[in-house]
């Protein structure tokens, strides 16, 4: 006879059994979990449920088949049996911060309920401290709920954890909210050292460079944002208006002509604008089709009107000019502008009370204290005479400090 075999033997060849018997259906769950994924992924959600149900009746505990269900469900708009799903992987696994995570962005997206949604994700931050993605949904959030502080510590813990060009991105965003300008730029220029193609990320650099008063950089990022596909008539027009303001004309100008003949952006602005690069040039017949174009489209605009005139004068068709000052002044009785233009054309014409009563009416509505005002008055008071009143306005021009002012003051006027 063989040698007997112990009680203590036969309970551990038992247990061994035991265990390698789970063993096995672990591994059998595992694989059918696995060929759920698939069907998952292959978008056939039906049969995914189906599969991840055998799992469940087979093992009642298998937490992640809940959580995977439950993702199911809410993409087939199951939303009551995937919220069921999400809840019990949860109460199965306290700790279970996936789920959380992802009850989190189903009460956010499905539930519009943010603050519940906030809730979890930070439940789940809880449980892992190192969370990186459920940093980013409660970022997002919290950019939502407008709480930017925050929203920018979240950003910046997941950028801690993995630096990415986009989250830089997304940051740079919640800091312009907090106008964070200076700390925005770092981060543009973190995200455009990442992502050298990014079009957005020079558009919103170009932008932000433009409300620091950087123009010559904003008009390198807004051409190339344009470089890189993102065209459109905003960004063009965005780009034209600085090359105009800057006085860059030729350039603007053609930016004005892609504008009204490829984009159809046929505005008073941009016919106006590209009226004043034609003069910048003497170009007064195009201009005066321009300008007459843009009053076509706006006739209600003093400016408008004062460019045409300004522009008749200089083709001396000075009858047509003081016809467009008075529908000027029609439309704007207190612009300074019409009344100081005017002035100098009857100023050059010798026609200098008629100067001296506009540039009295330049004054009173003067908001610039332009020394240029009386200085010139002063010039015409002194041609009809008025040597006492000429010098007064010379000594005013002095005082705001206009430079011709005080290089002729002493040889006009006796203190």
């Amino acid at each position: 006879m063989g040698k007997k075999i112990s009680k203590k033997t036969k309970y551990f060849l038992f247990l061994l059994l035991f265990l390698s018997g789970m063993s096995v259906e672990a591994q059998q769950l595992q694989q059918m979990y696995e060929a759920a994924q698939k069907q998952v992924v292959a978008g056939d959600y039906k049969a995914a449920i189906d599969a991840f149900t055998t799992i469940l009746k087979q093992s009642e505990y298998y937490y992640d088949a809940n959580l995977a269900r439950g993702m199911c469900y809410q993409n087939l708009k199951k939303n009551d049996s995937a919220l069921a799903d999400y809840n019990a992987a949860i109460q199965k696994n306290p700790k279970f911060y996936d789920a959380f995570l992802q009850r989190g962005l189903f009460y956010w997206q499905i539930k519009k309920d943010n603050k519940t949604a906030i809730a979890d994700i930070s439940k789940a931050i809880e449980i892992k401290s190192n969370f990186r993605q459920a940093y980013i949904e409660r970022a997002t959030l919290y950019s939502i709920e407008k709480e930017y502080i925050k929203s920018e510590n979240d950003y910046s813990k997941a950028i801690e954890l993995k630096p990415e060009w986009e989250l830089y991105y997304k940051r740079a965003i919640v800091r312009l909210e907090m106008d964070k300008n200076n700390e925005c730029l770092e981060d543009l220029n973190a995200t455009l050292n990442l992502k050298k193609d990014f079009a957005e990320g020079y558009f919103m650099r170009a932008k932000l460079h433009q409300q620091r008063g950087e123009y010559t950089q904003s008009i390198e990022d807004y051409t190339k944002t344009m470089s890189l596909g993102l065209k459109n008539a905003e960004i063009l027009a965005l780009r034209a208006n600085l090359l105009y303001d800057t006085k860059k004309y030729k350039n603007a100008k053609i930016d004005y002509d892609t504008l009204i003949v490829a984009y159809r952006k046929r505005t008073a602005e941009c016919f106006a604008k590209r009226g004043v690069c034609y003069t910048s040039w003497g170009d007064s017949i195009n201009a005066q089709k321009d300008f007459t174009r843009a009053i076509s489209y706006d006739r209600n605009d003093y400016m408008l009107y004062l460019y045409r005139a300004e522009n008749y004068i200089k083709r001396r068709q000075n009858s047509a000019a003081l016809a467009d000052y008075r529908h000027a002044i029609e439309l704007n009785s207190k612009a300074s502008d019409i009344y100081f233009s005017r002035a100098k054309v009857y100023m050059e014409a010798q026609k200098y009370e008629l100067a001296v009563a506009d540039f009295d009416m330049a004054i009173k509505y003067d908001k610039t204290k332009s020394g240029e005002l009386y200085f010139l008055r002063g010039a015409c008071k002194d041609a009809l005479k008025d040597h006492s009143a000429a010098c007064a306005d010379l000594k005013k021009a002095a005082q705001l400090h206009y430079q011709p002012a005080l290089e002729k003051i002493d040889k006009y006027c006796k203190f």
